[in-house]
């Protein structure tokens, strides 16, 4: 794959790298905390990028795949789907801004991130975030409020968020997290037991706590991702780690038994999965998922148009909905369809299967490095996986949410794959 940076400077773009490394770091907080400064944050963070990228003159960073992948998704977006949607004046307000996720993306992959030092503060910025959202989640669970004054929402946690949503963000944020950890570890002078042992320990707080949220689909996606990551591990990585992979595989099992048995509120969350599976195309998830699909039907190449889909639900299957048409169907892959069609899930399929390149290019490498390609691979399955009820891909706070997640985790894989060649010119 060609990955080019934006070559490290220490004239004015070099500050500027440095101000919007601490953009980044501080992102996630931003979105605990102020929506609007994270908004703010990813837009100044995209015109510094611009700007440093026509100083420069090193537009050969849109040739990296998933970049480019993006990008020609976009054109399509605004070429083919909105001016053909049901409103395009909405689908434009949508599809137009989609660009700064772009630019966010490929800010952080090809300039931000280019060393251990830029990693590190990422890291220890995160972890200083997760961190509190934890223990603002947990005095929640034991006093019903928690420190910032936020009321459980019936069976739920919130942390310091109005929704509960606080178990997918420790989900998104912390996997990265840990591909960040796990790579400083890997690439530190000092791999001592205590650290190793420390990071261990703090994902398997995390998971326990992302499921003490009782949030389903951050549960199993998390769930499904540890797996992933473990199975890899166990496949790729040397012989002396596999034993390692499988004590934190049983770990994960026994965390999830021992919450699961020991807390009536999940296991009323357990049953009540259990339940929409059985009864799946029944329930409020497969009604919507239906609905996308029919609305795919009827719009098959261009899609209804982005933030449409509410609008072509209505048009096409009416009040025959029990919940009726939500904003958009619970599903990332089915949104696409439904809102884009084939011109615009074609661009995002092919950048999902860059993305799996940029794990598979990680599992063929030296063996540790096959460690952060696993957990690359699990990262994505979190953020990816098509089989499960999802907010929306392109509404503003997932959708800041889920791009900061992926930017780091390809970021750290690019900074693995740029330490192994610095490593062979020794």
């Amino acid at each position: 794959m060609i990955s080019p940076y934006i070559p490290a400077a220490s004239d004015w773009t070099g500050k500027l790298r440095q101000i919007n490394l601490g953009l980044f770091a501080i992102l996630p907080a931003m979105l605990l905390f102020w929506r609007g400064g994270a908004e703010v944050v990813v837009g100044l963070i995209g015109v510094s990028y611009l700007v440093v990228l026509a100083s420069r003159r090193t537009w050969r960073v849109a040739l990296y795949p998933p970049i480019l992948a993006l990008l020609a998704t976009w054109l399509a977006l605004n070429l083919l789907v909105s001016p053909l949607a049901v409103d395009p004046g909405t689908s434009f307000s949508r599809s137009l801004l989609w660009i700064r996720f772009i630019v966010l993306f490929a800010a952080v992959s090809t300039w931000l991130v280019q060393s251990p030092r830029d990693a590190r503060w990422v890291v220890m910025a995160w972890a200083a975030t997760i961190g509190f959202a934890v223990l603002d989640g947990l005095i929640q669970l034991l006093r019903g409020v928690s420190l910032t004054g936020r009321p459980i929402s019936g069976t739920r946690l919130t942390g310091p968020l109005d929704r509960p949503n606080i178990g997918m963000f420790v989900a998104r944020i912390g996997f990265p997290l840990l591909i960040g950890a796990v790579f400083l570890l890997i690439h530190s002078r000092s791999r001592s037991l205590a650290r190793i042992a420390g990071v261990a320990v703090a994902a398997m707080a995390g998971f326990g706590f992302i499921l003490l949220t009782g949030e389903r689909a951050a549960s199993l996606l998390t769930l499904i991702a540890i797996l992933t990551s473990l199975g890899l591990a166990i496949l790729f990585a040397p012989p002396r780690y596999r034993l390692y992979g499988l004590l934190l595989g049983v770990v994960a099992i026994g965390i999830m038994i021992i919450i699961g048995l020991t807390s009536p509120r999940i296991l009323a969350r357990i049953d009540s999965l259990l339940d929409v599976l059985n009864n799946f195309w029944a329930s409020p998830y497969g009604e919507l998922f239906a609905a996308g699909l029919h609305v795919w039907r009827e719009y098959p190449l261009t899609g209804a148009g982005m933030k449409n889909f509410q609008a072509a639900c209505q048009i096409v299957l009416g009040d025959t909905l029990k919940d009726g048409c939500h904003p958009h169907p619970h599903n990332v892959y089915i949104e696409w369809l439904a809102e884009t069609g084939i011109a615009g899930s074609l661009g995002f399929v092919a950048f999902v299967i860059s993305l799996a390149g940029v794990s598979i290019d990680l599992l063929k490498q030296q063996a540790e490095n096959r460690i952060i390609g696993a957990l690359t691979a699990g990262c994505f399955m979190l953020l990816l996986f098509p089989f499960t009820a999802s907010q929306s891909f392109f509404s503003n706070w997932p959708a800041m949410l889920l791009w900061a997640s992926l930017s780091m985790a390809v970021a750290t894989a690019r900074l693995t794959h740029r330490q192994e060649k610095s490593d062979e010119t020794l």
